[in-house]
Order: C-alpha cells, then structure tokens, then sequence
C-alpha cells in the first residue's frame, strides 16, 4: 500500500512539475522531450540506486505510458491517466494542434457527461 501512494504522488508530481516547467519553455517549431517519459526514467534509477529491488514501483518501465500498465490501480484511472499523457504528448509537437484540440475536446465531453451521470453531484 505505501508503495502504491509513493507511486500515484511521484506521477502527481511529475505531472504537474513537467505542465509548469513546459509553460515557461520558449515554442519552437520542433517536437519539445517528453518530460514525463524522460522522469520515469530518472525516477526508475533513483528507485534502483536506493536498492528498492523488487519493491521498485518503477522497474523496467522506460516510458510513462508503460508505467502506466504496471500500476496496480483501476482501469478506469489508467484509461484517465493514457488520455492526459495524449493531451500532454501531442501538446509537445505543435505540428499535431489540431488533433491536439480534438483530445482535449473528447476529455471535457466525457468529464462533463460523466458528471451529468453521477447521481452524487
């Protein structure tokens, strides 16, 4: 269980570092790194230098996307987690705005809906 909440906070954190660090980057014409893939990959090392071994929540994964697959957490939260990955990848090239807008338009329509669904809200 610690190992999964050490998981979801590093994601978190690496998310919303890599969103700030991205605004204040100069736009080119050129595809930018893909922070959250390069983090996972630091983070896998710092995990395997401090000996986590097979506690490593990280182990093997060399990309966001394959992190995504080890974590032990519901589908639902995965399929959440591959579309704002999307969002944020296609967000990098800025060859790709226009499928970039349709993402981000598909994303608020299923918020939205799922909301409406909720009988809690």
């Amino acid at each position: 269980m610690k190992t999964k909440a050490s998981l979801l906070i590093i994601c978190a954190f690496g998310f919303f570092t890599t969103c700030h660090g991205q605004s204040k980057t100069k736009q080119d014409s050129s595809t930018q790194i893909n922070l959250l893939d390069e983090q996972t990959k630091m983070f896998s090392g710092i995990f395997d230098l401090a000996g986590a071994g097979a506690e490593n929540p990280m182990a093997g994964a060399e990309n966001y996307t394959e992190l995504i697959e080890k974590m032990d957490a519901p589908e639902e939260l995965k399929q959440q987690l591959r579309e704002m990955y999307n969002v944020y990848d296609k967000s990098l090239d800025p060859k790709k705005k226009d499928s970039l807008k349709l993402a981000v338009g598909k994303m608020l329509n299923n918020a939205m809906e799922k909301t409406k669904n909720d009988p809690e809200h």
